[in-house]
């Protein structure tokens, strides 16, 4: 039970209510000497939501923790002294069901199992899903209805992608897919709500009824004609009825550039028998190699990343990206214009459907710019900062995002409350490094970061940050038990969106407050640091005086903080008029700040190559001036005694056979005449 806390007002009324705690059940009233106890019963839910749970998938099994999200519920956790496995031994990886129920779980050739998460008792003997032993990859379906499966396929024409039934276990439809490209995984896709199964085949998508009615006897109702396709997506998470679509990619062919597209089913027109299925909206680029689509909460517009391997530009070793928003309601495909050029980095859409739509993008160089758009232009409508963060990651109700720096990167992490647009203080700097996994609770008041092997095969373990960024110290399990190499895979369970309210802050307590460890750390011991000399003490970067150091200052004053887009980007075209969806460029296109680099580039070569042919004729005329002073200061005597010796090398070698000089030897000979003058000359 959580603790009441007494809040006193000015009238005399006194408050109680559960500290950190926006849904009460219970609001007592005390007033007055005679302190009469009213209880009021609250317009909400008078059933607490539960705990939230997480699931650790190591070596030796898995194991199911609860982690309570209150901050003073966290003293009350003791670390278990044994571990509880509910599935032991080794296991491939596994899918969770929607709602959190249960897991399906992959042991290497024997099957997968269905794992209980309610405490209801589960086989750990016999495969839940029979023959699926060589099972490579799975997959579960929005609804958590179907098991989607693929292996290796065989000789003949057994289906070897299967979709089975997750309350029977059933084999409910067998499909023939003979390889498989993750990129392109799942090969089946269903709508939110599983009216629609997508199927793609080689040039066409097939539409089976989203329940296969007669399981394997079932029929495709539709087949939809795309040349050349390689993947498809279809807003399986979108929350609201309505319009449904999904997108293609077709890559290049001889001279076809690739081809995105986003398509609406069933068609508003007719579709013609030689002519593929019609596109609502297209999108072509000669350069695009790969597509990555993320689709709003609604599933009525898409983002797409398209990707090439190779950077034209030369700016980027990793290749470029072009993001493009898709909406149908704009009838075009819309350029994100981006408050920073160079490679984007994450895109991700608020996940809230209620909320108006948004969407955050982490692009540029490092320390890259991390921005929030409008979900229906694509505009920019706040800046986070430029920071080092490459990965974004909203909660589930949408209020919280933490804009995160992992990979290659540090670790750093920040939080952020969407709503007011600004930065939670946290009472200590955030770095979560060598993070792999990254999630966050269905109550979105906890994230939790691992390192898992095999990505890392060093430190692993699961740690647990507050929605502030505060980390939890108190753990129910121990991270020495998957030392160093033994952790595999970590997740909190996923819950229904009305099983949790969407709770805004807390109220800060004093000692969590940032001005609160300040008071702390001014009456702790200064630490001892290294020694800096007074000359470069009190400068930027902590007394840094190299060039790196300097550098680095001079960069970091020309960053980005965060605030507010107050003015809408307009690009002018050689129309004048705006062109849609284009990056700012202070009143220049693209073409003429192109042409304008392009003559300051030859403009400055031209100017080198000038310097460098006055530095040469400079150093020539030098040159001779040396000559002639150094042929003036020579001593008459000593030059009529080397005069002579060389005459004395000339007869010698006039004695000899002309046919056995070489070319130095002969030129020597020719210089005869001209040393008897000069000897001459000097008259000795």
């Amino acid at each position: 039970m959580r603790p009441f806390v007494r809040h006193p007002r000015n009238n005399g009324l006194t408050i109680y209510w559960r500290r950190e705690t926006i849904y009460p059940t219970t609001i007592i009233f005390s007033h007055g000497e005679n302190r009469r106890a009213l209880l009021l019963q609250s317009t909400m839910s008078t059933k607490e939501p539960p705990f939230c749970k997480i699931l650790l998938r190591s070596k030796e099994g898995i194991e199911v923790f609860t982690v309570p999200s209150e901050r003073d519920e966290e003293s009350s956790i003791t670390t278990r002294e044994t571990r509880e496995f509910l599935f032991k031994g080794t296991s491939s990886f596994h899918s969770i069901l929607p709602d959190g129920s249960a897991a399906f779980v992959h042991r290497p050739d024997v099957g997968i199992f269905k794992l209980n998460l309610d405490g209801s008792p589960s086989n750990q003997e016999t495969p839940f899903l029979q023959g699926t032993g060589k099972v490579q990859i799975m997959a579960v379906s929005p609804q958590g209805t179907f098991v989607l499966t693929w292996e290796r396929a065989q000789d003949g024409e057994a289906p070897n992608m299967k979709i089975w039934s997750s309350q029977t276990g059933d084999l409910v439809m067998g499909l023939r897919q003979k390889t498989l490209k993750r990129d392109a995984w799942p090969y089946v896709q269903w709508t939110s709500n599983e009216k629609f199964a997508f199927v793609m085949g080689t040039n066409e998508v097939r539409v089976y009824p989203g329940d296969f009615p007669q399981q394997l006897e079932t029929r495709f109702v539709d087949k939809l004609k795309i040349p050349g396709i390689s993947s498809m997506s279809v807003p399986s998470n979108a929350q609201t009825g309505g319009r449904l679509f999904f997108t293609s990619f077709s890559p290049k062919d001889k001279n076809k550039p690739s081809r995105a597209a986003l398509y609406e089913y069933p068609a508003t027109t007719k579709p013609s028998p030689n002519s593929g299925y019609p596109a609502v909206l297209t999108k072509s680029l000669f350069q695009a190699e790969e597509m990555k689509v993320h689709w709003s909460p609604k599933g009525d517009s898409a983002l797409i990343a398209l990707q090439t391997t190779v950077d034209t530009s030369g700016e980027s070793y990793y290749g470029s990206t072009s993001l493009f928003l898709l909406s149908p309601d704009k009838g075009d495909s819309i350029a994100v214009p981006l408050p920073q050029e160079g490679p984007v980095l994450d895109v991700a859409w608020m996940p809230n459907a209620s909320k108006p739509s948004c969407f955050a993008v982490a692009a540029g160089k490092m320390p890259s710019m991390s921005s929030l758009h409008n979900g229906s232009d694509g505009n920019a409508i706040f800046l986070f900062g430029n920071a080092h963060r490459n990965t974004i990651i909203w909660a589930p109700h949408g209020r919280f995002v933490c804009l995160a720096g992992f990979g290659n990167l540090a670790g750093g992490m920040t939080f952020w409350d969407r709503n007011k647009l600004k930065q939670i203080p946290p009472a200590n700097p955030v770095t979560a490094s060598c993070t792999v996994g990254y999630g966050w609770s269905p109550d979105s008041r906890l994230l939790a970061v691992s390192t898992t092997s095999p990505r890392m095969n060093v430190d692993n373990g699961v740690n647990v940050y507050r929605y502030n960024g505060d980390k939890m110290e108190n753990l129910p399990w121990d991270n020495k038990n998957y030392l160093p190499d033994r952790l595999l895979q970590a997740e909190f369970l996923p819950a229904k969106s009305s099983v949790y309210p969407d709770r805004p802050q807390s109220p800060q307590l004093k000692d969590a407050t940032p001005a609160g460890n300040a008071e702390k750390s001014q009456s702790a011991d200064k630490p001892a640091g290294r020694y800096i000399p007074p000359s470069a003490r009190n400068r930027a970067g902590r007394g840094g005086s190299s060039l790196a150091d300097r550098m680095r200052a001079e960069k970091e004053g020309k960053t980005v903080g965060a605030r507010k887009v107050l003015d809408k980007p307009k690009v002018t075209g050689a129309t004048g008029k705006v062109v849609v969806g284009l990056a700012p460029t202070e009143g220049k296109s693209k073409s003429a700040l192109r042409k304008e680099k392009a003559k300051k580039k030859k403009e400055e070569e031209a100017a080198q190559r000038a310097l460098e042919e006055k530095v040469l004729a400079e150093a020539k005329a030098a040159e001779a001036a040396q000559a002639a002073q150094s042929a003036q200061s020579v001593d008459p005597e000593k030059r009529a005694r080397k005069v002579k010796k060389t005459l004395k090398q000339i007869e010698d070698l006039k004695k000899r056979d002309p046919s056995t000089l070489n070319e130095d030897q002969k030129a020597k000979v020719e210089t005869e005449g001209a040393l008897r003058e000069e000897l001459s000359k000097l008259g000795l």
